[in-house]
């Protein structure tokens, strides 16, 4: 019988920022697939409904990647209002810092901020609410980080949150049977961040209760990605899905190649649409509540 792993959080985020730091290119190449109407932007609406950023707000956007949703609801805080994009991967900040550059935000302040989310910092009662979209489940620690999060708001502050559904409910994630498949691995320790780690609402909800939230509430949606093909839709799951990619990127070169091929040729056929288009629907787990007053 095999001894289990140790988990041990300083790797798990040194190989996390490595990962997202050599994502960062291929985020910023696929960034209008990402942010099309019907992609992640559906998730980022769900947050901002939930928190309802109004003008003098002072909103933080945990794990904000290449700025969003932060900076959608930056354009809700003027006059006066103050968001703060928190990531912790510089690489992904920069992409951030860009798009601020271009945005037209009138007078409200953006900060960014590069760190570790399970080590925020954060002035107590500063904030009118928290916003996080597909990141909560990469946490160390979800709920030290919640708990932190939640001293951080003021009485009746709002966290919005998403994290990934199930392996059936998340199209994006088809390729990673095949792959364990063909390399042979073992399913990953339970217990451990990662895509799924929050994709069971009860779980979820009672990590964001234990954290001192109330009236928690839980709701859903749905973001579709978009490809010509399924080859364009395997280069972007191999430019911009880490948790994905790392699965073979000890694989020698002619391994790798053989695997990927085999994605594109298995794993989207059930997704392929009658122009030869791939639609690939991927659901989330929305939860939104409050401080007590």
């Amino acid at each position: 019988m095999s001894t289990p792993t140790t988990f041990d959080p300083h790797a798990y985020k040194a190989d996390l920022r490595r990962e997202w730091r050599e994502a960062a290119p291929g985020w910023q190449r696929w960034l209008e697939v990402l942010e099309a109407d019907g992609a992640m932007p559906q998730l980022g609406r769900w947050l901002l409904a939930a928190v309802q950023p109004q003008p003098g707000d002072r909103i933080l956007d945990v794990g904000t990647g290449y700025g969003e949703p932060g900076l959608s609801a930056a354009r809700a805080l003027a006059p006066g209002g103050r968001v703060t994009l928190q990531d912790l991967s510089g690489e992904m900040l920069a992409l951030a810092r860009d798009r601020v550059a271009r945005a037209d935000l009138g007078d409200v302040e953006v900060d960014i901020v590069e760190g570790d989310a399970d080590e925020l910092t954060l002035a107590a009662g500063g904030l009118d609410a928290v916003i996080s979209r597909s990141v909560l489940m990469y946490l160390a620690d979800p709920a030290a980080s919640l708990t932190r999060l939640h001293a951080g708001l003021r009485p009746g502050g709002r966290l919005a949150a998403s994290t990934w559904s199930g392996p059936e409910d998340v199209t994006m994630a088809a390729p990673v049977p095949i792959i364990r498949r063909l390399l042979d691995l073992p399913p990953p320790p339970a217990g451990r961040p990662g895509l799924f780690a929050l994709a069971d609402p009860q779980r979820l909800h009672e990590v964001v209760t234990a954290a001192g939230f109330t009236e928690v509430e839980l709701g859903t949606a749905t973001a579709v990605f978009e490809f010509a093909s399924p080859t364009e839709a395997t280069r972007f799951l191999r430019d911009c899905a880490p948790p994905v990619t790392a699965l073979v990127e000890h694989e020698p070169p002619e391994v790798r190649e053989r695997v990927w091929q085999r994605v594109t040729d298995e794993a989207w056929e059930p997704y392929v649409v009658d122009d030869g288009r791939v639609r690939l629907p991927n659901l989330a787990h929305c939860i939104t509540a409050i401080t007590p007053r």
